[in-house]
């Protein structure tokens, strides 16, 4: 039924609780994986930053979200891959489920930056509305 299963991670507590929850699925369907997918927003900087690198501060993030992630995962014997982007959630979930064939896609009902939710709307009601495949969204 659900051979690719992506889970989205952005390191919130719904998120891993989609971790989780795709892990159980995982081993309940005997999938062929779950990726793990984590987006790093696009930052609308106006100015240039002096003596902060960007790139760095992303990576260290990256670790921070996925370590124990890949750590939970190789523990649960569960096949898996990660991958990092850059961008807008919704439209990288998408796309990435789309041009991948997932069969479903796990995320947590909200994730961080309240604020930006909820002035823009939540990452998960997008990709609710848009994904080519189920979408489980996980409290």
């Amino acid at each position: 039924m659900y051979k690719k299963i992506l889970v989205a991670m952005d390191g919130s507590t719904p998120s891993v609780n989609a971790l989780q929850h795709s892990a159980e699925l995982a081993k309940v369907l005997g999938s062929e994986k779950v990726t793990i997918l984590h987006i790093n927003k696009d930052l609308p900087l106006q100015e240039p930053l002096y003596n902060i690198n960007l790139a760095e501060l992303m990576d260290e993030e990256n670790r921070e979200i996925l370590t124990p992630a890949v750590q939970f995962l190789t523990d649960a014997n569960i096949p898996f891959e990660t991958h990092t982007f850059h961008g807008d959630p919704a439209n990288q979930i998408t796309s990435y489920a789309k041009e991948h064939k997932y069969d479903v896609i796990v995320m947590g009902n909200k994730g961080k930056g309240f604020i930006q939710e909820a002035l823009l709307g939540s990452v998960s009601h997008k990709v609710a509305h848009s994904a080519p495949c189920p979408v489980i969204i996980v409290k």
